[in-house]
């Protein structure tokens, strides 16, 4: 066995992009009518950027090197130490404007993998709630130690929103199962309260909480209104039908008993003593980032392509006075998904994204979905069913997604086929396959449930035409879908038992599925590796079922679903890693015999005809790369590096490997 030379052309920042995550007054900071503002964006790479509102460009970016894939997840800002304090995966860092071109790493909060809703208690102390622990964390600047606490709850692996109030009364919002409140002083964690919802739910998320005036303000996933709560008798007392746009209010300015919020491109002032609105003028958006409120005007933060529109409303005047822009510094996108187009462009879908991307690999032209096309989110998968027509899976309400090559460049250009949250309860759209007639795809279910769906799209209606959910209990039971192909007849299928976030991975091992198409009756249900939890990238080659998981190569009778050959291509343990659902992928080359594997870092190149392979990235190597993986028409296989550089890969090996007997005989099986 002999290696190629690993990548032979890259692509830098395969996904340019400028998604903006929040906007953090900083008052204090410096002299001006309104604070500095903090802002965070999408990405591995100038993840904060410091503004002055007067200002056409940032005046500090910072990189944090160590970060989570999508960038910072909390920020909030300690006045008189002028320190900025922020989470990102599961470490707690602090900005200081003494230095600031750098962040600097308090530490790790224990048992997290991400950390939720920085917020202050009145003695300056930063807390934070937790995933998948599901507990509340406080950070004492004056002994600079971090602690933990115990579990809200025993189904409680998410505290995802906190907030306190002015007596130091700590109320935290959990999920995923069955979403709810508990509240403790802040010297006290151990002395909990839980309050349920006015309607308790089996799953989903408490939205936002903030303490506003003689209430605490709530929302949770699915409910438009704003609920009330009393925090004296912990009783709900109203709610608020208004839709508050981004569950976003200004804090309450001193005296005035007011907060804002907008709805519906309007400005609003309620009263958090009698919760009754006043409709003050229009704004330019109906997605604030921020807004920050004084006694004479509101300062409204919104996103536009180049960064921030600031507009400063006048509330003598009940109109929007100046309008600035800010130009922000662009990050890139963790490449998230793939696709090799007949067109010979690679499209890329990123990591909490916003639309797609496309590289040309031959001329390096770039290309970017339009910056008002509302309807992709981040990617998980995609496939090509002809050249003017492809299809798209959105995380995080799994939208199937039409998109009309010929009008790429335009909004209508991309049509929601269905949201199938909404009926079905699912989140991630991750298998896709196609045949000469229809397209396939298959689902990851919602957080806190298990069992993903199968449905198919008619191409020619461009509508759905069926969705499999196996009575809600997923089409394998309890199962998410998360590798399809297809032939004429028949539709293949792989499983993984990783459920939606926040609940426990189904016992047992993946399974392998056939239906046939025209009857969508499932001819057979198998588990052919009984150590691999997650089964990825079913391939049929020379007649036979090709399956990877992240030890290697799996060849499967498609008559029966029986494994009749393995091939070990990495030192990953399928027993020892936890399923995923996107941990493996494998590409084909062409329609030949020769595949791509790629999976917990080591990328293989495998001719199943000359009984050949070689090692293309490797951890041993001097590069690894994702488990991603694209081919084109041509026979071009790509994948990518580093997080968000695009790569070819080498498929011909520096030095040829000796020609040994196939391991698997290529003719097709009987059957």
């Amino acid at each position: 066995m002999s290696n190629t030379r690993g990548a032979i052309a890259r692509f830098p920042g395969a996904f340019p992009a400028l998604g903006l995550k929040a906007v953090v007054p900083l008052p204090g900071l410096a002299a001006a009518p309104f604070p500095w503002l903090a802002v965070s964006i999408v990405g591995p790479i100038h993840q904060l950027q410091i503004v002055n509102p007067l200002s056409g460009v940032p005046v500090h970016v910072v990189t944090i090197p160590a970060s989570h894939n999508g960038g910072i997840e909390s920020l909030v800002w300690h006045r008189s130490s002028k320190t900025l304090y922020l989470a990102t995966g599961s470490s707690l860092y602090a900005w200081n404007p003494t230095n600031p071109k750098l962040v600097h790493r308090i530490g790790e909060v224990p048992g997290a993998s991400t950390v939720y809703e920085l917020t202050l208690d009145t003695a300056g102390n930063i807390w934070g709630g937790t995933y998948p622990t599901g507990t509340t964390f406080i950070y004492t600047p004056a002994t600079k130690k971090i602690q933990t606490h115990s579990r809200l709850a025993s189904d409680t692996h998410y505290a995802r929103r906190l907030a306190i109030g002015p007596d130091d009364t700590v109320w935290i919002g959990t999920g995923s199962l069955k979403p709810r409140l508990f509240s403790f002083p802040a010297a006290n964690p151990g002395q909990r309260t839980e309050i349920q919802l006015p309607e308790p739910m089996s799953n989903g998320f408490i939205s936002s909480i903030a303490v506003l005036g003689n209430r605490v303000a709530v929302t949770a996933s699915d409910i438009t209104a704003e609920l009330l709560l009393d925090p004296a008798s912990k009783k709900w007392a109203g709610q608020v039908n208004r839709m508050w746009a981004s569950r976003l209010t200004s804090t309450e300015v001193k005296d005035s008993g007011r907060i804002y919020s907008i709805s519906k491109g309007y400005l609003y002032a309620t009263d958090t003593s009698t919760w009754q609105d006043t409709k003050l003028g229009p704004v330019g958006t109906s997605a604030p980032l921020a807004l920050i409120a004084t006694a004479t005007q509101v300062l409204v933060a919104s996103q536009i392509p180049t960064g921030l529109r600031l507009e400063y409303f006048n509330l003598a005047t009940g109109n929007v006075a100046t309008v600035r822009t800010v130009s922000l510094t662009p990050g890139e996108y963790k490449i998230q998904s793939l696709m090799g187009h007949s067109t010979g462009n690679i499209y890329v879908g990123g990591y909490m994204g916003h639309g797609v991307a496309a590289i040309n690999p031959d001329t390096g032209a770039r290309w970017h979905s339009p910056h008002d096309e509302d309807v992709v989110n981040q990617v998980e998968g995609m496939i090509e069913f002809n050249g003017q027509r492809c299809y798209i899976g959105s995380y995080g309400s799994a939208d199937i997604i039409s998109m009309d090559s010929l009008k790429k460049d335009r909004s209508d250009g991309y049509v929601r086929l269905d949201r199938l949250s909404r009926r079905y309860h699912q989140s991630r759209p991750f298998g896709w396959a196609v045949n000469s007639r229809n397209v396939f795809f298959g689902t990851v279910p919602d957080y806190g449930l298990a069992g993903g769906v199968l449905g198919m799209i008619n191409p020619r209606t461009n509508k759905i035409a069926w969705v499999l959910d196996g009575r809600g209990t997923g089409f394998v039971k309890a199962h998410s879908i998360i590798g399809l192909t297809a032939d004429e007849r028949y539709l293949y299928g792989t499983s993984s038992v990783r459920n939606g976030y926040g609940l426990p991975d189904t016992k047992g091992p993946a399974k392998v599925f056939k239906l046939e198409i025209a009857t969508r009756k499932k001819i057979w249900e198998t588990t052919p590796v009984r150590t691999a939890g997650a089964l990825y990238a079913p391939k049929r080659i020379a007649g036979w079922l090709v399956v990877a998981d992240i030890e290697g190569i799996n060849i499967i009778d498609p008559a029966t679903g029986k494994l009749v050959a393995r091939h070990r291509l990495t030192q990953a343990s399928n027993a020892a890693a936890r399923p995923g659902w996107a941990d493996a992928d494998l590409a084909q080359v062409r329609e030949g015999s020769k595949v791509v594997h790629s999976a917990a870092g080591t990328t293989t190149v495998v001719d199943f005809r000359s009984g050949t392979r070689a090692i293309i990235g490797s951890p041993a190597g001097k590069e690894r790369f994702g488990t991603r993986l694209a081919s084109t028409p041509s026979g071009r296989v790509f994948g990518y590096t580093g997080k968000t550089v695009l790569v070819e890969l080498d498929l011909q090996p520096v030095k040829v490997a000796a020609r040994k007997k196939p391991a698997v005989p290529m003719q097709r099986p009987n059957g």
